[in-house]
């Protein structure tokens, strides 16, 4: 058992007299003043999430591996949060069209964007409900299944679907044969849930020979965990593991089709013919999702062209919240990703910028630091970083020329032996995190990923801040200049035409590999324009795709 922190219940659940309102309200015969507060049932689905998050991410093995499913769920509801927290409504169609909306903009994977489509039918099924009494939530539930298997063009049994149907059944059922109060509405509910979860692997094979339940299905019923404690006023009970089992990694990766990219984005104040944008993805992709709220469009797909997806989008209206993951890179990397392990023999400190860049740094393991161009760390606050692996070899990613010098001088305030890796941009420190083995031979690992470094060529974009004259070329203040392998070589009016050339110079001396790390500055449009563009070049030529956040280099490449 454990109790929600910092959740105010500030509610009175009135059962067949008033909705949801706060306490000092009052009710004649002709009118009801509502004053709605979302965040306190909404806190406490988070905080049931929260709590299991990493024992559903355990469990994500359905259906392809693009993201950890509890992760994607509990970012949805965490943006639903944000937005209502401390807000009152004036009442349930405001609250509804509120919620609704920020579940949908913070959507994540396919989880988290069906579990937004659950909230959004809850929603739209209490826009007009004039009390929150058991027949309410019934309704919600009922909404909640509708808009969730609306929102899938081939529904899968097994799965999170399949939680709710079995809840909402089960909610009906409790009010029709025996009259029940809100409680044991929403406790018939959850039951049920997690009686739907067990029996999950009994309709899906890959979840039978993995021996797990599913990780959506779960979630759905850990919701309803926290649902029941908001209006019982109680805690949130722990669900009973019994029969969810461990994964086995061998079945999982068996059913396992690494394909393509995973692609997320909103458009926003779209503007077109909606049925042809959404029969453009399902004719060109794979794991479809596109969902309308008004004039915004979420968009989650799974595809082999990420540029040409977020190209054709932005025809119809502005992008944001763009995010493009590897999946194939994923599944490459699963022989190679950090395990819990004894403290390494051999470890890496590395100095980088963005929050992108931060995450994919410390998946790998290394500890990350920050520092980079316009923010340069000490020797000390290195040496610290040194200190935190736990390593008796530590190895130094400067990731900045400005910074390199400083690396040399924390091997000096530090018991463990380090090496320093010359990297001098964020991109190419990650390129070489794949020569990083915690168990290697310190010397044979060092040098490995010295020789990855010198077979790199980096390229990087960033803006003049003022005139200046580079060699014989002029460039003038707010230009777009290129670096490849730290030579000018474009000097531009605009991001694409810099990295265009940059491209160029690349694929005419040769690339197979070619690695975008996406900085914070740098639009969604202006990069699928960009990935277009180089695709272009080359037919042949892989690219990549990371969502990396730093500033002042809108765009950094690597080549291999």
């Amino acid at each position: 058992m454990y109790q929600i922190a910092d959740v105010s219940l500030g509610w009175e659940v009135a059962p067949q007299s008033g909705l949801c309102r706060k306490p000092d309200e009052r009710k004649d015969e002709s009118y009801f003043a509502m004053a709605i507060e979302v965040d306190p049932v909404v806190a406490a689905a988070h905080a049931a999430v929260k709590a299991q998050v990493a024992r559903i991410n355990d469990l994500n093995v359905y259906p392809v591996p693009d993201g950890d499913t509890g992760t994607n769920m509990l970012l949805t509801l965490e943006s639903t949060l944000n937005e209502t927290s401390g807000k009152t409504y004036s009442g349930p169609e405001e609250a509804s069209r509120t919620v609704s909306r920020a579940a949908l903009m913070g959507a994540r994977g396919n989880s988290g964007v069906i579990l937004s489509q659950m909230i959004r039918g809850a929603c739209e099924a209490l826009a007009d409900q004039t009390s929150f009494d058991a027949e309410a939530f019934v309704a919600a539930l009922e909404g909640a299944r509708k808009r969730a298997y609306s929102s899938v063009r081939e529904p899968v049994e097994g799965t999170m679907l399949t939680v709710i149907k079995d809840a909402a059944h089960a909610a009906r059922e409790c009010v029709e044969e025996r009259d029940a109060d809100l409680p044991s509405v929403v406790g018939a509910a959850r039951r049920a849930a997690h009686d739907s979860v067990r029996r999950t692997p009994e309709l899906l094979s890959v979840l039978r020979e993995a021996g797990v339940v599913d990780a959506g299905g779960l979630g759905v019923a850990v919701v309803l965990d926290g649902v029941y404690a908001w209006v019982t006023g109680g805690e949130i009970e722990a669900p009973d593991e019994d029969g969810e089992g461990r994964p086995d990694l061998e079945a999982i990766h068996a059913q396992e089709e690494a394909w393509g990219y995973c692609t997320e984005f909103l458009v926003d104040g779209f503007d077109g013919d909606a049925g042809e944008f959404e029969e453009h993805f399902y004719a060109t992709g794979r794991s479809v999702f596109v969902v309308a709220d008004e004039d915004v469009v979420k968009v989650h797909v799974h595809t082999q062209d990420p540029g040409e997806a977020l190209t054709y989008a932005g025809g119809f209206g502005r992008l944001a919240g763009v995010k493009v993951d590897d999946m194939e890179a994923q599944v490459r990397s699963r022989d190679t990703a950090p395990r819990e392990r004894p403290a390494a023999s051999l470890g890496v400190v590395a100095a980088s910028r963005g929050a992108g860049n931060r995450d994919l740094f410390e998946r790998m393991g290394a500890v990350v630091i920050e520092g980079g161009q316009g923010e340069n760390p000490s020797a000390s606050d290195l040496a610290s970083a040194a200190d935190e692996t736990g390593a008796t070899t530590v190895v130094l990613l400067p990731n900045n020329k400005n910074i390199v010098p400083t690396a040399k001088q924390a091997g000096e305030l530090v018991e463990a032996s380090t090496h320093v890796v010359p990297t001098t941009s964020i991109a190419a420190g990650l390129a070489i995190m794949v020569g990083y083995d915690a168990e290697g031979e310190p010397d044979e690992v060092v040098d490995e990923m010295a020789e990855i470094l010198a077979s790199l060529r980096v390229a990087e974009v960033t803006r003049s801040v003022r005139d200046a004259n580079i060699g014989d070329r002029q460039v003038p203040e707010g230009a777009y200049i290129g670096f490849l392998a730290g030579e000018l070589i474009a000097v531009e009016d605009d991001v694409y035409g810099a990295a265009l050339v940059l491209a160029r110079k690349i694929v005419g001396e040769g690339a197979d590999f070619l690695t975008l790390l996406k900085g914070e500055d740098l639009t969604s449009k202006e990069l699928g324009e960009i990935v277009g563009g180089i695709e272009s070049l080359d037919e042949d030529l892989e690219v990549e795709v990371r969502e990396g956040g730093q500033p002042l280099y809108p765009l950094q490449m690597v080549a291999e």
